[in-house]
């Protein structure tokens, strides 16, 4: 095996499937540098390598796969895996917060997809712009193309793919404010996961559990799933869910009133966050260190709401907008009306 490219590429599907990113990397890349003239065999490396550097948070080596698997495949002639390596990288620009370009890659995606009547590439490009349309902070249309998405998948009998509509419903039904909608969608989320041995699922989905319950109140009742989700999470290498995760454990700590353990989350998330360069994750441990710094040094704690706000508006983040303007007025009210448990 060890000389044997093909080999080696199945090895790695193998620890790719079983959520053993870490594992993988190395052997797609040993696979590729085995087979310098093999163009089929090197766009699957790049495709693979795309999705599992996305799904460890290395955002930008992951778009550089999916550059050079679109390229392999256009000189192939195949328009369907051109197209996927296009919605491959609108996810990874779309995972920095760069939602304006993935929206264009996921719309000049969907028109091919539709084209040549690939349905499950349509319904993927569905649940995927759907995302992209949840960080811009279009809420309505994110529910609209997630439930899009899911009727196409049911439709295709492709369990995970309705699993993952069924997150990014629970995701954007919370932030809609509809957190009983939101727990509902992530618990049949996570039932189906586990039914599948989807490691990165199930973590997922109890992150999102853990976060429908802190929105309706229940902080020790999410501590309990936010500890589930970092286990599978660890697992698995995922930094940037693993520091959203630690992000929202460090909100129901902020709400009990252990701020010490809360901004300890928030550094870490924040460290994280900077390395795998997720513009948004910063802006939310920005708005959540600003508000525990206020209660010690307010004019401290409103630069950095202050520095969210202009960040979020600059990157045109509808939902982060918000949440910055309303702590910055709730500042000028004073300490006690600080912290907001912000979504």
């Amino acid at each position: 095996m060890a000389n044997n490219p093909h080999a080696l590429f199945g090895k790695a599907e193998r620890k790719r499937q079983l959520s053993k990113f870490l594992e993988a990397i190395p052997l797609y890349l040993e696979a590729k540098r085995l087979a310098p003239l093999d163009k089929e065999l090197r766009s699957a490396c790049y495709f693979s390598l795309g999705d599992t550097y996305r799904m460890v948070g290395e955002f930008t080596k992951a778009g550089r796969c999916y550059i050079e698997a679109h390229g392999l495949v256009t000189r192939l002639g195949d328009e369907v895996k051109a197209l996927d390596a296009l919605v491959g990288l609108g996810l990874s620009q779309r995972a920095t917060g760069n939602f304006k370009d993935a929206l264009i890659i996921f719309d000049k995606a969907l028109k091919g997809y539709r084209k040549l009547n690939d349905m499950g590439g349509e319904a993927f490009t569905l649940w995927a712009r759907a995302g992209a349309l949840r960080i811009k902070g279009d809420l309505k249309g994110a529910l609209k193309g997630f439930k899009e998405a899911k009727a196409i998948f049911s439709r295709l009998r492709d369990k995970s793919g309705v699993g993952y509509c069924l997150t990014g419903l629970g995701g954007a039904s919370r932030v809609f404010g509809k957190p009983l909608d939101s727990y509902r969608h992530y618990t049949e989320a996570n039932k189906a996961f586990r039914g599948l041995r989807d490691t990165f699922g199930v973590a997922y989905s109890y992150c999102g559990i853990a976060n429908s319950l802190r929105m309706q109140g229940d902080f020790k009742g999410s501590l309990s799933f936010f500890r589930k989700a970092k286990e599978n999470y660890r697992k698995i290498g995922d930094k940037v869910s693993y520091a959203y995760t630690l992000w929202g454990e460090g909100s129901s700590f902020q709400m009990i009133g252990n701020d010490k353990t809360a901004l300890e989350d928030f550094k870490e998330a924040q460290k994280l966050f900077r390395r795998t360069k997720d513009r948004r994750g910063l802006i939310y441990c920005l708005l959540s260190i600003g508000q525990l710094e206020f209660k010690a040094t307010p004019k401290k704690g409103i630069k950095k709401l202050q520095l969210a706000f202009d960040r979020a508006k600059a990157l045109g983040l509808g939902v982060e907008t918000l949440y910055a303007s309303a702590l910055l007025r709730a500042a000028k009210k004073g300490p006690g009306s600080l912290p907001l448990n912000l979504a």
